[in-house]
């Protein structure tokens, strides 16, 4: 019963990482064209700094999930490395399942909760003199939340049952 729903949250993650993937082009086309437009026709524009933050944010929480599923976050294995190998994968499953899985569910409420608020109000970015709407940010926000918080509960649940290398289990692009 883990394998399809484990193979689903890994298709999530994949496709979190293709938007992601998006953001990133959207930033690059986005910078090339202020550095060109502020240096050769003299005229910068006013919408480049909203756009970097807000895809470099896009970027990064998209991203968490797919780099998750890969085994490439960052692991502090201070006290962990050299517990004996039972015991760590335990130590694993209670921190995947029992603190972070329910922490970033809340957040990811939280951020769903934000997205819709944004799009109902059509809330735009008030610092700014561009003043974005504000809702595709707080979208990709969410977005990225979930497919974290997903691959949280299937990374605790392939610690539960012993699957060694989860970056091994392949995924269809």
């Amino acid at each position: 019963m883990l394998q399809p729903i484990s193979k689903l949250i890994d298709f999530i993650a994949l496709a979190s990482a293709r938007l992601a993937e998006m953001a990133a082009a959207i930033l690059v086309t986005a910078m090339v064209w202020e550095v060109f437009a502020r240096y050769v026709l003299h005229a910068p524009t006013v919408w480049a700094f909203d756009v970097a933050y807000m895809m470099n944010g896009a970027i990064f929480l998209l991203g968490m999930a797919w780099v998750m599923r890969q085994n490439e976050h960052i692991s502090i294995d201070v006290v962990r490395k050299h517990l004996p190998k039972s015991l760590a994968r335990m130590s694993d499953v209670l921190l995947y399942l029992l603190v972070l899985f329910p922490l970033f569910a809340i957040l990811s409420k939280v951020g769903i909760q934000k997205a819709w608020m944004a799009w109902k109000l059509n809330e735009v970015e008030m610092v700014s003199p561009w003043a974005p709407v504000m809702w595709p940010f707080y979208a990709c926000i969410a977005i990225g939340l979930i497919a974290f918080t997903l691959q949280l509960l299937a990374h605790g649940l392939r610690c539960a049952v012993k699957e060694q290398n989860t970056a091994d289990v392949e995924v269809s692009p």
